[in-house]
């Protein structure tokens, strides 16, 4: 267990009684203020420990503190319609975007915080032959339901609106098979099933595969559930899950008898890069949208959001867990420069020339952004920044900017924050909130 890990489990222990019992109870009517928020959302990231390892470095930097409460998507969703919690953080555009469209968030849209992956872990004996598969998701659905249709293996699901359930239901909607149909309402997609059409309360058409096992259960429990495969099918039981939870409970000792088989979903293959791209946003809940006397604090909700998507925020996020981090900072847009001339002469021109990409893998390419470049001169106290030009990125994020320095200085180009819209095809649209985006400092000197 690496210094990290042990930090992490340490985290998660100190806190456990704080943070267990928030994530058990309902905080009382008017709980919230700017120092002391409930944040709800998904079990993602506190089955993996992230927002217990979080929270005293938030206490260390602001003063302030919060209570996680652990729900899958859907669930989260409605506890903070019903005004229990300043902060939603969740991963299911489909779900997000209803949220949006009744009124319930604060700002326009949410803030992107950060991103993680999608695996198809299973027992490592490999019964249905998916590590062959190992960047190819849909192909390994298959594979593992002709394996449980002959008996061989179970898959384990946790069957209800939570994120990854969601995202799990895209996925068999893009293999074959017999499937039924879950409402948009809850997400859409599709899932195995015995008959098609639209799937009934029990969750499918007819009914569901011998093989094919809900459990309503959070993320950690439902990984140690298909580690356990109880199911009188032997012990070979695949699970859809997040990297970043399953990481965890096996740094912890956890489900030692799976591995991860399936990750990275090759471009080429069904659903492509984005099959397996897990993106978060984070959501100050809207006080006069829910009901009277709720507990949202807007000053403790946008305190939280701005420490999340700052740079201490996004570095802390990042430095969880190992060097494969599972999280991974996207609040900002990445900008990259070219490289640029260090020494020129006054009057000479001087290019920058680089490219705006979001961080998400699979997002819309950042096109007609405005882009700056930024003189900086003196150190410390006589720091001075100016605008000295100003672009805007082409259709695919590429940007090119001239200019004529006058001076020794130091430049970097800047991208300030922004709405996207992040997916047209869901009803209503997906988008984020993106802050400030910079490249690195050149210095440029300037010979007379």
């Amino acid at each position: 267990m690496n210094l990290r890990t042990r930090r992490a489990v340490a985290a998660l222990s100190a806190s456990a009684v704080a943070l267990g019992t928030a994530a058990a109870t309902v905080p009382a009517a008017n709980a919230d203020y700017s120092k002391s928020i409930t944040i709800v959302g998904t079990s993602d990231v506190y089955d993996s420990g992230l927002m217990q390892y979080l929270q005293p470095i938030y206490e260390k930097d602001t003063g302030a503190t919060y209570n996680y409460v652990s729900k899958g998507t859907g669930d989260a969703i409605a506890y903070a319609e019903a005004g229990t919690a300043s902060v939603l953080l969740v991963h299911a555009a489909s779900l997000e975007n209803q949220f949006v469209a009744q009124g319930y968030s604060l700002e326009k849209f949410g803030r992107s915080v950060f991103w993680g992956d999608y695996v198809l872990a299973g027992p490592t004996s490999d019964p249905a032959g998916v590590a062959a598969d190992s960047h190819d998701i849909v192909g390994a659905l298959e594979k593992v339901a002709a394996a449980g249709n002959a008996g061989t293996a179970d898959f384990v699901s946790r069957g209800n609106t939570a994120g990854t359930p969601v995202q799990e239901h895209q996925l068999w909607a893009l293999a074959n098979g017999t499937k039924c149909d879950i409402s948009a309402t809850n997400g859409g997609g599709q899932v195995p099933s015995t008959g098609s059409g639209t799937c009934n309360a029990s969750g499918t058409g007819g009914s569901l595969p011998a093989w094919y096992h809900k459990t309503g259960l959070t993320q950690g429990p439902n990984i140690t559930n298909a580690s356990a495969c109880n199911y009188g099918r032997g012990q070979d039981c695949y699970v859809f899950t997040d990297r970043g939870t399953f990481q965890y409970l096996q740094s912890t000792g956890q489900a030692q008898n799976m591995k991860i088989l399936v990750r990275d979903n090759a471009a080429a293959s069904r659903g492509n890069q984005a099959a397996l791209v897990n993106a978060f946003h984070a959501y100050a809940i809207n006080g006069s949208k829910v009901p009277a006397g709720n507990a949202v604090s807007r000053a403790g909700a946008l305190k939280f959001l701005n420490w999340l998507t700052s740079s201490a925020g996004q570095k802390a996020v990042e430095g969880y867990l190992s060097t494969d981090s599972p999280f991974i900072p996207a609040a900002s847009p990445e900008v990259s420069v070219g490289q640029v001339r260090t020494q020129v002469h006054r009057g000479a021109k001087l290019r920058f020339a680089g490219r705006v990409t979001n961080a998400i893998p699979g997002y819309p390419t950042l096109a007609k952004v405005n882009v700056k470049l930024i003189q900086v001169t003196g150190y410390g106290k006589h720091k001075k920044q100016k605008v000295v030009a100003r672009k805007h990125t082409t259709r695919y994020g590429f940007y090119a900017i001239s200019y004529k320095p006058k001076k020794t200085a130091r430049y970097y180009v800047r991208v300030g924050p922004h709405t996207r819209v992040e997916n047209r095809s869901l009803s209503p649209i997906f988008g984020d909130l993106l802050q400030a985006g910079t490249s690195q400092v050149m210095p440029v000197k300037v010979k007379r």
